[in-house]
């Protein structure tokens, strides 16, 4: 008696695994609206700490590394500073875009395929435009390539943004892929990603700088933007791996074909308003390196040092601007606004405390880490200042950035825009050209240090103001 063995067929089990992933991130979306909320908000921002300590920290020891090469190194990679955070705002907005027409799509794999695309095209030409316009804006932001102590420097800075430039796509698709992990919940893969490139960019970094890479036929500069590219490759290969493998999204696609071509349009119509959001912040920081680079080389390098460390100083504000809007947005759409205000009260008061005990260590430790940094005495001295006033006025920062992010989660992004435009342009970056004129780098550092402070306030009244109009409203419901 012969027996018949019966075969379940491919696309069967393909499905199945579709099924259970597509069910996974339901239930994380239903925790997301059930779960107590210390504990949704600590299970969402706990991965992402250990992830934005990870990439930010990788960037400062990227800028330690040119320090050790001299003022002149440390100074030319400050001038850079402004064009990576704009390639870093670029990237934000491609993973709030994409994430947002991923989660809200009814076939998510049609479309996975062509955001990367468009992923992959928006930084190609975001990178040639940079390349090609390198050295004006650079001269815009104060870089002048005739002085004696730049020339020495920018063939080697041309090489180090070559390389950076190169890695933009790769990195571009990183932090897509980062943005779709948080958006489906899977947090714990999406600090993974952003560990896994940081540590391999901090450990190629550190290699070539060892003495058994003195052979390397490269300058300093140029070393740190080789490991950069070959961490974002490293990073890009995982990247690819969580969304296809681990979240079981297919990358197939007919770009000629009617779908595709309106997710085209849609990615372009939605990118705009976003990237110009989220391109606030280098315009102004791009604005600011121009009033220090007024006050001289060893300015431009101490602000380059201070526009390093604020990230780790703002470290659990960052992070919760990624974690606290999920759990706003979600939880705002099911009309649970008792759940919403109960998590922002929660997260203001443990950015205060932070803030208070990051502003303590900094003000404690400003003239062991100004050293580590630069022992040239001018360079030190500016950033043991700003190290010592800056931090105390993060407080407020911080609970302005959470507001912000907050705003756009529940759809009143108008709201944000003008804060953001009110903190960079109203205050901020008058307040530092008034102080430059005034006081010279120490003048700009107050200046900063006064516009967070009054930037709170706005936010405090603002918020005192809108109370007290609902109160208003609900009593006359009532009567």
């Amino acid at each position: 008696m012969t027996s018949t063995k019966y075969q379940i067929p491919d696309d069967a089990v393909s499905s199945n695994v579709t099924c259970q992933k597509q069910r996974a991130r339901a239930v994380r979306k239903r925790w997301i609206l059930t779960g107590s909320t210390s504990a949704v908000l600590g299970q969402l921002t706990a991965p992402m700490l250990f992830a934005i300590l990870a990439l930010f920290g990788a960037d400062l020891i990227e800028l330690y590394f040119a320090s050790r090469l001299g003022v002149e190194q440390l100074t030319a990679m400050s001038f850079t500073l402004p064009i990576q955070a704009t390639l870093f705002a670029f990237a934000i907005g491609l993973g709030i875009v994409v994430a947002t027409r991923l989660t809200q799509a009814r076939k998510v794999e049609e479309l996975a395929a062509v955001s990367l695309i468009f992923t992959a095209i928006v930084g190609a030409l975001l990178a040639l435009i940079l390349w090609l316009n390198l050295l004006p804006i650079l001269n815009l932001l104060g870089f002048d390539e005739t002085s004696v102590q730049q020339t020495k420097v920018w063939p080697t800075l041309k090489t180090y943004m070559q390389y950076r430039l190169s890695a933009v796509v790769l990195f571009f698709i990183i932090m897509v892929v980062f943005g779709v992990l948080r958006a489906f919940g899977n947090m714990r893969a999406a600090a993974w990603l952003l560990v896994t490139f940081s540590v391999a960019q901090t450990s190629i970094s550190a290699l070539l700088f060892s003495p058994a890479a003195h052979s390397v036929p490269l300058n300093g500069l140029e070393k740190l933007g080789i490991a950069h590219l070959i961490a974002a490759c490293i990073g890009c290969v995982y990247a690819l791996y969580l969304l296809i493998v681990k979240e079981n999204i297919s990358v197939k696609v007919n770009l000629l074909s009617q779908q595709s071509r309106q997710a085209f349009r849609c990615l372009i119509r939605l990118l705009l308003p976003v990237v110009a959001m989220q391109l606030l912040t280098p315009i102004a920081q791009s604005l600011l390196m121009g009033i220090v680079s007024t006050q001289g080389s060893d300015a431009v390098a101490a602000y380059g040092v201070v526009m390093r460390l604020e990230p780790i100083a703002l470290l659990l504000p960052m992070v919760l601007t990624t974690s606290l809007p999920i759990f706003v947005g979600q939880n705002w759409e099911a009309k649970k606004a008792l759940r919403v205000r109960r998590g922002m009260k929660l997260a203001v008061v443990a950015c205060v405390a932070w803030q208070l005990v990051i502003a303590t260590l900094l003000f404690l430790g400003a003239d062991m880490l100004s050293v580590g940094f630069c022992k040239q005495s001018e360079v030190k001295n500016a950033i043991n200042f700003a190290v010592s006033v800056l931090p105390i006025s993060y407080i407020a920062l911080a609970a302005v950035m959470l507001y912000i992010s907050c705003c756009n989660a529940i759809g009143r992004s108008g709201v944000a825009l003008n804060f953001s435009i009110v903190r960079l342009f109203v205050l901020s970056v008058p307040s530092a050209y008034i102080g430059a004129a005034v006081a010279g780098f120490h003048g700009i550092v107050w200046g900063l240090t006064l516009s967070n402070f009054i930037l709170g306030a706005c936010l405090v009244l603002y918020s005192a103001k809108k109370n007290e109009t609902l109160s208003v409203q609900k009593k006359a419901v009532l009567s």
